[in-house]
């Protein structure tokens, strides 16, 4: 089974939530960066030419309107617009498989030496813990708030906030491996579930 597009539905869904106030390819990709990164990514490159689809399709209105000081065109949802998005907010997720390269190099641990495993996962470790002070700088901010959308917000939040913090004892725990084997003891056994 093909995997649904799922950039033309991250558009609708944010020009919904901006309660149908046109906005710029430039503030979709903004708002992406800025709010819904710990859970999702688009780039330009896939955000503007799924525009030019959308309003092909009569799901999103363009505008011209200036922008910063420069004529750009902003998009609204439409009806009909508003409608797909239901839609496919009804349907169930779509499970992705997972791609990650440093748990394919860790696969591929036996191939190299002990101490570059290690600074992957110092690296992971700090992008973790960097993910989950975001997130929590997030929850607080979002927490102040009094839009529909707010405990929709919090909720993901929350789910950035557990996925850092189990992370960031995956990697502790894999580096005392590591180091432990570095060290010529046996390998403990990582915890079962």
């Amino acid at each position: 089974m093909a995997r649904t597009q799922r950039t033309p539905f991250v558009i609708l869904g944010l020009l919904g939530l901006s309660g149908r106030e046109p906005r710029s390819g430039y503030e979709i990709k903004k708002v992406i960066d800025n709010i819904i990164s710990h859970f999702w990514a688009e780039s330009n490159g896939q955000i503007y030419p799924v525009l030019k689809l959308l309003a092909a399709q009569k799901l999103i209105r363009p505008e011209a309107r200036p922008a910063k000081g420069r004529n750009a065109i902003r998009y609204a949802i439409t009806p009909k617009g508003q409608a797909s998005l239901r839609t496919w907010l009804a349907r169930p997720p779509e499970v992705a498989r997972p791609r990650d390269e440093l748990i394919l190099k860790l696969f591929f641990g036996s191939e190299t030496e002990i101490p570059v495993l290690i600074g992957h996962l110092r690296a992971h470790r700090a992008a973790a813990q960097a993910g989950l002070a975001e997130c929590k700088a997030w929850q607080t901010e979002v927490g102040k708030q009094r839009t529909k959308y707010s405990p929709f917000s919090l909720l993901t939040l929350q789910a950035g906030i557990a996925l850092s913090e189990a992370s960031l004892k995956w990697a502790d725990e894999s580096i005392a491996t590591l180091r432990q084997m570095e060290s010529g003891g046996k390998a403990k056994r990582p915890p079962s579930a």
